[in-house]
């Protein structure tokens, strides 16, 4: 996620072409494609021409059609796309806009709309909104310095990203797959690129999203279970708000997220810092104030979401060293170590820091912290 201006540069231009290439993605399911020769001769190399049900969509003529867009720049051949408007509007969030004529060669696989319509919404916004994570997200989906064909794609059967992750190839019969994603149309000639119209939006491993953790630590831990999902083991498996339920720490913050509509949200890629509240923190506010709170969706939202730090899982070390960390919310906050390691949130003791789940590293907390 820590690109030069140059590698952003890259990327911005590699997922442009993606956006440029949406035409090809269409409901209907009818096959298309264009002469194999003209096709080849604008993708720069030997590959077929395009081919797979979604391919009919292209208009056969003009600045949208295959011919068209192997000539257009980047930029300019995206605006004649709408049917990847959600992936325009993804590399618009990620800060990549500018710089979408820049130079190849590329192979770029492009979720259609309906790809990311199959993300939950809350989901899919929490991701627009988050810089280095979509960032991430897009990166996955791109593999520099090659043009590669459905045919080549296959024969490699794995190739690395931009991002980092590599993605496995599988071919079966005149179609192929791409990490399970199916390819609706292969072998889209674009002036720098060679794109592969896909249906799902591919998500980077959460084993090289993970850095290293500690162990959990603090008075607290000793009430977590020693076995089943709700020990440290168990909510190591599961997302964020999945590992909370299981926890009998957490069921008030369990009961505030489900309120405020944010469980798919915090089971969503992340990764996230998440600083839970235990119940006894919750029961510091007096029952009246918390019912009202619990009822309004909108504060208690804005309350939950300053509990996170999106695109990071910070470890207690990671929070001592950096003193202070932006929020999902917008409000910061400040960590402070204590001579004994403890940490305080805001004033807030940490319980139980470093307790490792799916999306997220969590530290258990004794306050529910407060916007200013």
């Amino acid at each position: 996620m820590r690109t030069s201006r140059t590698r952003l540069s890259l990327i911005g231009a590699a997922l442009a072409l993606s956006v440029v290439a949406a035409g090809c993605s269409d409901s209907n399911g009818t096959a298309t494609t264009t002469t194999p020769s003209t096709a080849a001769a604008a993708n720069g190399s030997g590959a077929a021409g395009p081919s797979g049900p979604a391919c009919s969509a292209v208009p056969k003529d003009g600045a949208g059609s295959f011919a068209g867009m192997a000539q257009d720049p980047a930029a300019t051949a995206a605006s004649h796309n709408p049917l990847l408007s959600t992936l325009v509007t993804a590399v618009t969030k990620a800060g990549l806009g500018d710089t979408l004529n820049g130079p190849g060669p590329f192979t770029i696989f492009a979720p259609v709309n309906d790809a990311f319509a199959k993300i939950p919404a809350a989901t899919l916004a929490s991701v627009l909104a988050d810089k280095a994570t979509l960032t991430k997200i897009l990166t996955l989906h791109v593999v520099a310095g090659k043009k590669m064909s459905g045919a080549e794609l296959a024969a490699a059967g794995k190739v690395k990203t931009v991002e980092g992750d590599e993605l496995t190839l599988a071919k079966d019969g005149d179609s192929f797959t791409v990490n399970g994603a199916k390819v609706l149309c292969m072998d889209v000639p674009v002036a720098n690129a060679t794109v592969h119209i896909i249906d799902t939006v591919l998500m980077p491993s959460a084993t090289q999203a993970a850095p290293a953790a500690l162990e959990p630590s603090g008075p607290a831990c000793a009430s977590v279970p020693k076995d089943g999902a709700g020990s440290f083991a168990g909510m190591a498996q599961d997302p964020a708000a999945t590992a909370a339920s299981h926890n009998p720490l957490l069921s008030t913050l369990v009961t505030a997220v489900t309120k405020a509509g944010l469980g798919d949200t915090l089971n969503s890629a992340g990764p996230f810092t998440i600083f839970a509240p235990v119940n006894d923190a919750f029961a510091k506010i007096p029952a009246a104030t918390l019912n009202s709170v619990l009822a309004d969706k909108a504060a208690l939202t804005k309350i939950l979401t300053l509990h996170v730090v999106a695109g990071k899982k910070l470890s207690s070390a990671d929070l001592a060293t950096a003193g202070t960390v932006d929020t999902v919310q917008g409000g910061k906050l400040t960590i402070a170590k204590a001579a004994d390691g403890s940490l305080t949130v805001n004033g807030a003791k940490v319980l139980c820091m470093d307790v490792p789940v799916a999306n997220a590293t969590v530290h258990i907390i004794d306050t529910v912290l407060m916007p200013g």
